[in-house]
């Protein structure tokens, strides 16, 4: 069977449609309504291998920029790494893995990834050199403010709140100076349409997006979007709510890491893998901000 390497094909409708029939069958992902709100952009780019017209196996790669020790390095994150099950045993990842790391070996400061513990042993052949992440918890002992506070819940299927969420991303900082992220703007578009469409607010006190949902006595915060820094204690205490006793943040708190307690990742949660670490001294206790992984 006669294979081919396609990539950045994401408006040819022959082919967007395999690359989405292969993901919903490997990780039950649909990228379709992501790239029919616009929001697939030239940041993300597939490289994969097509037989018979049909893509089989496939690694993107997501450029961004990290924000490491307040100093930013431009990122290219990969992701999507799939092989039809049909297919597998070949040597295809490997072989795009391979390619995707020569082509842009120049292009970028740093190559990141998740993986899920089934595959730890698959990185390292290229480099990659597992980091441990951590998880920011604050015990809350104070009461929810009374106080006046509008918080407006956003709709991504209406126009004017899609175009807000686009207008906030363009111009925002950071969530951390610690390890953050910038330049992900279609990331976030694509969680906002698949995975928190639920969990999406608007704080004209904060004037800022808020990404968080309760989960018995725990709030969950997974991100903060504003063009100016938002004081973050301040925030929780508004979002919470009477039987909210603890909050996690899914990204380095660096206003309340002093006040925060710290846990290593649990087992089910995926493995960061970086290549290279030469450039990057000592790393602080961090986490990669949710919403930014690929």
């Amino acid at each position: 069977m006669m294979m081919i390497h396609s990539y950045d094909f994401k408006n040819r409708d022959e082919y967007r449609a395999s690359f989405n029939e292969l993901s919903k069958l490997v990780f039950g992902i649909d990228f379709e309504g992501w790239y029919q709100k616009g929001a697939w952009d030239d940041r993300y780019i597939c490289h994969s291998i097509v037989a018979a017209d049909q893509i089989i196996a496939n690694v993107s790669v997501s450029k961004m920029d990290l924000v490491i020790h307040g100093e930013s390095k431009s990122a290219l994150q990969i992701g999507t790494v799939m092989t039809h099950p049909e297919h597998r045993g070949k040597g295809l990842s490997k072989q795009l893995m391979e390619y995707v790391l020569e082509i842009y070996e120049d292009t970028c400061d740093l190559f990141f990834l998740f993986a899920n513990r089934t595959v730890l042993d698959f990185y390292p052949k290229f480099g990659f050199t597992a980091l441990p992440e951590h998880q920011f918890y604050l015990n809350l002992s104070v009461q929810p403010k009374d106080e006046p506070f509008v918080l407006d819940k956003l709709d991504v299927s209406k126009e004017e709140h899609w175009d807000l969420i686009k207008q906030m991303l363009i111009s925002r900082r950071p969530i951390s100076e610690h390890f953050g992220v910038t330049n992900n703007e279609g990331l976030f578009q694509f969680y906002a349409l698949n995975v928190f469409n639920e969990c999406l607010y608007f704080s004209r006190t904060d004037d800022a997006i808020i990404v968080f949902e309760h989960e018995g006595d725990l709030l969950h915060l997974y991100d903060v979007i504003s063009d100016k820094q938002v004081d973050m204690e301040a925030l929780v205490s508004r979002i919470t709510m009477k039987q909210t006793r603890n909050v996690r943040f899914h990204f380095t708190p660096d206003q309340l890491i002093n006040k925060a307690y710290v846990e290593p990742f649990g087992k089910h949660e995926d493995v960061l893998f970086m290549r290279p670490l030469s450039d990057l001294g000592k790393l602080p206790v961090f986490c990669v901000p949710k919403l930014a992984h690929a």
